[in-house]
């Protein structure tokens, strides 16, 4: 386990996907990841895994306004807004 996640492998060899495992999700990510961390020049080792947090966040909402989704999130906490 590492963050909270437990990481599971697949022989390519054998099959290229294995359930909701495969490599074009995660090469995805981290492609997306990288381009935004290069950036900063390194992140401190402390709070790289927030970084990591809101990247899958944007990531995984990338096709959608990240505004509304923010909007609409803070307006929940306030109750009779929406």
């Amino acid at each position: 386990m590492f963050c909270g996640y437990r990481h599971l492998k697949v022989d390519h060899g054998k099959y290229f996907a294995n359930g909701k495992v495969y490599i074009n999700g995660l090469e995805g990510f981290w492609s997306f990841a990288k381009e935004r961390l290069m950036k900063y020049h390194g992140v401190s080792q402390d709070k790289f895994p927030l970084y990591l947090k809101e990247l899958e966040y944007r990531y995984n909402n990338r096709d959608k306004d990240l505004f509304v989704l923010l909007v609409q999130l803070m307006a929940s906490f306030v109750p009779n807004l929406l």
